[in-house]
């Protein structure tokens, strides 16, 4: 077990003791293991499997629960076409299923399907003394957003339950609880909570990889809440924890009572080990964090870290301009990596404020990291030089502009081939790349785009909460009005419309589905929001080649926005 793993397990077993936990035959105590598997390391999810139910062992669990699919990871996508793939996946359970004697265990993995429908099944099973006790297959298979499930996976048809320890249980995976009006698109025409209440289920447990956005752990908690109260039974929902590409998984594991109350909850963004106990009632509810600025960094920093650990690099590399939003990426890498493992690179160039490099500078010194100057006046003169004689005019405005952008980018990419193992961070906004304000493979190369779905007044609410104990972001970066610096006296909002109505129209059109006429009707005027969506349309070509984003978002840019580039229908007049 990884020392993080052990440092969780600790806290979460604080004050009590294995004869505790063994103090009665006839209770039946389930263990929910929250961990973070990663897509394809079959022999490490198996090692991490293992571990920790021989700790829900150790402390006298008769019921060890994992996410879905979290002997392969979630979500495994394209790899599940491969048969060699598949193959690991049913040789590594098989050795799972000889490891396991009590308690019994479930588990999520990918089943064949031998018959008509697509590939595979999303299923769980309950090993226990060495063998297959009981299978259950996922029936809904969600189809919206970031969901690619519906290429892989045959729904289940089949809402039996088992019995375990006297105790009637029925399982469900994922999307299985969430059949309710407001919470998915258009209702499926079965709900297996119903249907496995009609088969006798008084406990209902729940394998999950559901993916985190803000505000995503109070959501689930009033879904399931309502389901216990309507279904009468206790729910166990264990969710995975983690990221992966772009997806971040907060955990945030819990039990209810079949009156919606909460009996036990998993910490938020780290694995955690949590026990209920059916007969004592004994379960302990660890904390999560109460503000949603809290919220958004912890996610942030375990996408990067994660991100970072499971593609096997090092290190960062990151443009250090001055402003905000290479400010705040910056403190969070070093959040996710250590100060050790972040270069910052100044790239000044003719129209750069002296107050920007200082600014840099001293955010450096604060976090500790080393950094680079690489000036390029005359990397820009040189360009400039050789795009002048080859056109015969002279060069300026938005092609001087962005030759400034594409220089720094091409600066940064240099670097990452000089340092091996650092992979350069992508800065940008998601207020910037919906209007398009960014320059293909000037500022918007990188590995990892950490700040992707984060309008602009969000990078500043992060901003507030970094330096809420003390300043690590200077106070100059934060008063002074956001500009590009690749002409002289640049505003952003030169540019564009004021930075908090592009904000508002971002969130509603994106991420609510709001109609342009309701968003005027919000009080954002007409021209207002048509010259947002004439960009957002205008740009989409763009977007098509941005790296990664990490999701924090209902509604991000990248895997579930699928929209055309060439298409006629104008956004902006619907």
């Amino acid at each position: 077990m990884e020392a993080t793993d052990a440092v969780s397990l600790k806290k979460t077993l604080d004050g009590l003791t294995a004869g505790d936990l063994r103090n009665s035959l006839s209770s039946m105590r389930i263990a929910l293991a929250q961990i973070n598997p990663t897509v394809g390391d079959l022999e490490g999810n198996l090692s991490k499997i293992l571990a920790f139910y021989e700790k829900a062992q150790a402390f006298a669990a008769d019921l060890v629960v994992f996410p879905e699919l979290s002997l392969c990871g979630y979500p495994p996508r394209d790899l599940l076409l491969r048969t060699e793939f598949l193959g690991a996946v049913e040789k590594v359970l098989k050795g799972l299923v000889k490891e396991i004697s009590y308690p019994a265990i479930i588990v999520g993995y990918p089943e064949r399907n031998q018959n008509y429908g697509k590939p595979l099944f999303n299923t769980a099973a309950v090993i226990v003394e060495g063998r297959v006790l009981f299978r259950y297959r996922k029936a809904l298979i969600p189809y919206y957003d970031i969901y690619e499930e519906p290429r892989y996976f045959t729904e289940g048809r089949s809402f039996e339950i088992f019995e375990f320890q006297g105790r009637r249980l029925g399982l469900t995976i994922c999307e299985d609880l969430w059949n309710e009006p407001g919470y998915v698109p258009n209702l499926y025409p079965v709900d297996p909570v119903k249907e496995l209440r009609k088969s006798g289920a008084e406990i209902l447990i729940n394998l999950s990889s559901s993916p985190f956005h803000l505000g995503k752990g109070e959501l689930r908690r009033n879904l399931f809440a309502e389901k216990a109260r309507r279904s009468q039974t206790f729910i166990f929902y264990c969710n995975q924890v983690g990221a992966q590409d772009h997806l971040i998984f907060d955990g945030q594991s819990l039990v209810l009572s079949p009156k919606g109350d909460l009996l036990a909850r998993a910490r938020d963004f780290e694995e955690d080990l949590i026990f209920y106990d059916l007969e004592t009632g004994e379960g302990l509810i660890n904390p999560v964090s109460e503000r949603l600025p809290e919220s958004l960094i912890k996610a942030l920093v375990l996408g990067l870290r994660d991100f970072f650990r499971k593609v096997g690099a090092r290190g960062a590399i990151i443009g250090l301009s001055g402003g905000i939003d290479s400010s705040v990426t910056a403190v969070l890498a070093v959040k996710a990596l250590g100060a050790e493992n972040v270069i910052g690179v100044i790239m000044p160039s003719p129209y750069n404020a002296p107050e920007s490099e200082e600014d840099a500078l001293e955010l450096a010194r604060n976090l500790g990291i080393r950094t680079l100057k690489f000036p390029i006046e005359e990397p820009l003169r040189v360009m400039k030089g050789v795009l002048e004689e080859g056109l015969g005019e002279e060069v300026s405005g938005v092609v001087e502009e962005n030759l400034q952008a594409r220089i720094r980018g091409n600066l940064l990419m240099a670097l990452s081939n000089r340092f091996k193992g650092y992979l350069v961070l992508n800065t940008g906004n998601k207020s910037e790349i919906a209007v398009g304000y960014c320059t293909l493979y000037g500022d918007t190369c990188g590995a990892l785009s950490v700040l992707g779905d984060l309008t602009k007044d969000w990078v500043y609410e992060l901003a507030f909460e970094i330096n809420r104990e003390r300043p690590i972001i200077p106070e100059r970066v934060i008063r002074k009005p956001p500009s590009a610096e690749l002409r002289p006296d640049q505003r952003d909002e030169d540019d564009l419309p004021p930075y908090h109505l592009v904000n508002n129209v971002v969130r509603a059109y994106v991420e609510e589905g709001v109609s342009p006429e309701e968003i005027v009707d919000r009080g954002i005027s007409r021209e207002v929001v048509r010259e947002v969506l004439r960009r957002l349309r205008r740009s989409e070509f763009k977007r098509w080649q941005l790296p990664p984003t990490l999701r924090v978002s209902p509604q991000a840019f990248g895997y579930g926005w699928c929209y055309p580039i060439a298409h006629r229908f104008k956004m902006e007049e619907s």
